[in-house]
């Protein structure tokens, strides 16, 4: 009668131990899942941020030669062609500024979000090896 009493504890022990390896096992699935995502957004983040730079770097290519066009317009036309080119180019310019200043705004929001992400990426990780040492 005592070794079934002992049998029985043995029994409800390896049940138990079973039981919380599977939900570990489910918890350390679920926290790769969750890396792996956050990863992939990192990762796509990165790319509209690099993107976004390209975009200001031809900008302001196209600034500098409207300027300079400008710059060779004045010296060769007369001076009322030139008032009217001046007041046309400042006006461009004040579009470039305003397109430089919304894509800069949005370089910030992403990089506020490539930071926010890498810190869920970074959070799971932690959870990911609290996981693993159980």
């Amino acid at each position: 009668m005592l070794n079934a009493i002992g049998c029985l504890i043995l029994a409800a022990v390896v049940f138990t131990q079973w039981g919380e390896e599977t939900r570990t096992d489910d918890a350390m699935t679920l926290l790769r899942l969750q890396v792996a995502e956050a990863r992939h957004l990192a990762e796509t983040e990165t790319q509209r941020a690099t993107a976004l730079e390209r975009d200001i770097a031809v900008l302001k290519q196209s600034f500098e030669a409207t300027r300079l066009a400008a710059v060779a317009a004045q010296k060769t036309s007369g001076v009322s062609n030139i008032q009217d080119e001046l007041d046309e180019a400042r006006t461009q310019i004040e579009t470039w500024r305003s397109a430089i200043a919304t894509r800069d705004a949005r370089i910030h929001e992403l990089e506020s979000d490539l930071t926010a992400t890498r810190r869920r990426l970074d959070e799971a990780i932690v959870k990911l090896k609290q996981a693993g040492a159980r």
